[in-house]
Formats: structure tokens, C-alpha cells, sequence
């Protein structure tokens, strides 16, 4: 387990090592955030920012200077117009995101295994067809859409309902209102998943419902459901692991959409629409770094969770 996580956590190292020298090339030598704040960038207040951040110098020395600030204490640099540190407004936008991106996990498996299990068990039925259906269609619709037809339905709820439980935008401000606030994003990013996820466990467990356990099993008197239950969803939830795992830099993509829609002050809100981050390297760079960190847990912990589910996986 100890050589496995040191592994792991190294490769991960690499990974981030290369991506934060390729990201910072390729934004910070593309992007000119004095053109994102002043029309001018020969104003003094162009000219100060420009010198603060070393505007100015070669996209190599600027990564020195950056790489060289991160290890001396300096935080992930400051911001280039407002001068202020990067590290805490990425990481309170970070903390908005993993909110979502864990309340929508907890939605796409509670849903899958509720939309696989009844696919597998009932297959070939109506209800077998209409699940089909609702996943090829849930997959096939864009997130962004999904957001906005949400996003709408609880405007038209709200004006129709007076004590409608949910709330439409904005982040939540406290601990009660908390799932008011995140079940409609969490939703939104939650459905599309959960079109392919139920397809991918349906799959998993026809194919496991047809093992020789699970037939001697049937033979012994065991009903359907605690087959399915006690015997087969445990294995079958190893691809659907593995999947969650792999995919999870496509659950913060996701993410993107629906805090845009719902105004929650996550990463998109200081990627896309913040007023700091038109254009600025070092919050991009921060941003590349912190998604790619939590992708690289994520993997590990996918890894962790799938040799817990089937004990004849071996970490290597």
C-alpha cells in the first residue's frame, strides 16, 4: 500500500510539474491581462502592474520567478490588477466547486445504481425501455442545456409555488440553507452522468447476474433481489468506480456550466466571469494546478476504492 501511494503520488508530481510549464507557456505567453482592465496599458496604472508582475520579461524568467515564489513561501503569486494573492481566492472558489462536484458524485451513483439495478433486474420489460431511454437522452443532452432548463423550471416553479423548497442562484450562506442552494446545480451536472453510468452498471451487472457465484446462488433458493444485493452489485460497482474515477477532470468541466447558471462563486465564477480573472496568468496557472491536483487524488482514490469493492485487484 506504502509503495503504491508513493508511486502514485510521484507520478502525480511529474504531472503537474509538466503541466504547470506547458499551461504557463502557452497562457502566459498568449495572454496580456493590460489590455482585460486598461485601454491604455501605457497608463501608470498599466505601467506599475506591469512591472509588479514582470510583464515585461521573457515567459521563461516569469515561470522562474513563479516556480521560485511557490516554493519560497510566496503563495501561487498575486494578482495582476488588483495586487492581491491568488491563493486564497482560488481556494475559496475551489472549496464552492468540490461542494458540487462531491453533492453531484453522490447523486449520480445513488441514481445510477437506482437506474442500473432496475434496467438489469427487469430487462427486456417497458420499464427496462423507458430507463434506456432516459439514459441515452440525459447522455446526449449538453450540460450547459441541462442547467438552463433547471435553471428555468425553478424560476417558473418559484412563481407558481410560493413555498418552493429550492433556491434558483446564488451560493449558499450557510450550513442550512446548503441543500436548497446545491440541488439544482448538483442535479444538472448529476443527469448526464447518471445516462451513462446507468448503462455501464446495467452492463456490469447482466454480465455478473450470468457468473457461476450468482447462478449456484439462485440454485440455493436466494430471491433476485438479495442476489443482486448481497452478491452481485458489490462487484458490479467496480467499472462504475473505475469510471467515476477517470472521469472525474469531466465532473470539474461540468461543474463549470452549472455555477455559471446558478451564480455559486465557484472556479467559474473567478475563471470565466470573475473580475480577476480576465485574462491573468496567475490565476489560470493556479486554476490548471488545483483542478489537476484534485484530478490526480481523484485517480488514486478510484484505484484505492476499486481494490476495496473486488479484493482480488492488487495495487501495484
Amino acid at each position: 500500500m506504502v509503495r503504491f501511494l508513493v508511486r502514485r503520488f510521484a507520478l502525480g508530481a511529474l504531472v503537474m510539474a509538466v503541466l504547470s510549464f506547458v499551461s504557463w507557456i502557452v497562457f502566459a505567453g498568449s495572454l496580456n491581462p493590460l489590455w482585460e482592465y486598461w485601454n491604455d496599458p501605457r497608463v501608470p496604472e498599466a505601467v506599475a502592474a506591469a512591472k509588479r508582475a514582470h510583464l515585461s520579461d521573457p515567459v521563461l524568467v516569469r515561470y522562474w520567478l513563479w516556480l521560485k515564489g511557490l516554493f519560497e513561501g510566496q503563495g501561487l503569486g498575486r494578482t495582476v490588477y488588483a495586487d492581491i494573492p491568488v491563493g486564497p481566492l482560488v481556494g475559496s472558489a475551489l472549496v464552492r466547486s468540490l461542494e458540487l462536484v462531491a453533492a453531484s458524485i453522490v447523486l449520480v451513483v445513488v441514481l445510477s445504481v437506482v437506474v442500473g439495478t432496475l434496467s438489469a433486474r427487469h430487462r427486456g420489460s417497458p420499464l427496462d425501455l423507458g430507463l434506456r431511454t432516459f439514459s441515452y437522452t440525459a447522455w446526449a443532452t449538453p450540460g450547459f442545456l441541462l442547467a438552463l432548463l433547471l435553471y428555468e423550471g425553478g424560476i417558473a416553479l418559484n412563481r407558481h409555488w410560493r413555498s418552493y423548497p429550492l433556491a434558483v442562484a446564488g451560493p449558499p450562506t450557510g450550513a442550512g440553507d446548503w441543500v436548497q442552494h446545491m440541488t439544482l446545480p448538483a442535479l444538472a451536472v448529476a443527469l448526464g452522468f447518471v445516462g451513462v453510468y446507468g448503462r455501464y452498471l446495467r452492463t456490469s451487472l447482466i454480465a455478473e447476474l450470468g457468473e457461476q457465484y450468482a447462478v449456484v446462488a439462485r440454485a440455493k433458493g436466494l430471491s433476485d433481489r438479495r442476489v443482486v444485493f448481497r452478491h452481485v452489485l458489490r462487484l458490479a460497482l467496480v467499472p462504475l468506480a473505475t469510471a467515476l474515477a477517470l472521469d472525474f477532470g469531466m465532473f470539474f468541466t461540468a461543474t463549470i456550466a452549472a455555477d455559471w447558471v446558478f451564480a455559486l462563486n465557484g472556479l467559474a465564477s473567478v475563471f470565466v466571469t470573475g473580475t480577476y480573472g480576465l485574462g491573468d496568468p496567475f490565476i489560470i496557472e493556479a486554476i490548471v494546478l488545483v483542478s489537476a491536483g484534485m484530478v490526480v487524488v481523484a485517480g488514486i482514490l478510484g484505484e484505492l476504492a476499486c481494490a476495496w469493492l473486488d479484493p482480488r485487484i492488487r495495487l501495484v
